[in-house]
């Protein structure tokens, strides 16, 4: 699980990039980023503040859980600990890290398929679309599922 967790992490850091990239590239020098439910635009923002700006909360995410994963790395254990002095508690708490960055990736990824779509032409509109919007969030939820299903499993 350890290894496939990595790969799914390495795959949505390449998909986020592809996606800036492709999006950057067909968009205008103004960015709607906020849409009422008709597609109509209701914000605007410079190309140039949707790529740096995507890149900072990319970078935030990922610095963050690579410091949280350091950071309980440290944390010496047992294998009959009690808590996070579990073994395999901790190393569970690790992989969902782990998962949980790339989860957050699939996501930034799919907004900005969805920016770049809703920005690209007028024959996209926002029902066409819903996927993209209640897909990441999803993919959120379930994650936290998961956890939850980590911290009830009985341990030794």
């Amino acid at each position: 699980m350890e290894k496939f967790i990595g790969f799914f992490r390495n795959v949505t850091i390449a998909l986020f990039t592809g996606a800036l990239i492709w999006s950057y590239a067909f968009l205008a020098s103004q960015v709607n980023y906020r849409f009422d439910p008709a597609g109509d635009a209701l914000g605007t923002a410079s190309k140039d503040t949707y790529f740096f700006g995507a890149i900072v909360i990319f970078l935030i995410i990922n610095v963050v859980c690579f410091w949280f994963v350091k950071t309980l790395k440290k944390i010496s254990t047992t294998d009959d600990g009690t808590g996070i002095k579990n073994r395999s508690l901790k190393q569970d708490i690790i992989n969902w890290v782990k998962g949980f960055a790339g989860v957050l990736n699939l996501f930034l990824s799919l907004v900005l398929v969805f920016l770049g779509l809703m920005n690209m032409s007028a024959d996209y509109n926002i029902k066409t679309m819903g996927f993209y919007v209640y897909l990441g969030p999803v993919l959120i939820l379930v994650w936290f599922f998961y956890l939850a299903a980590i911290l009830g499993k009985r341990r030794n």
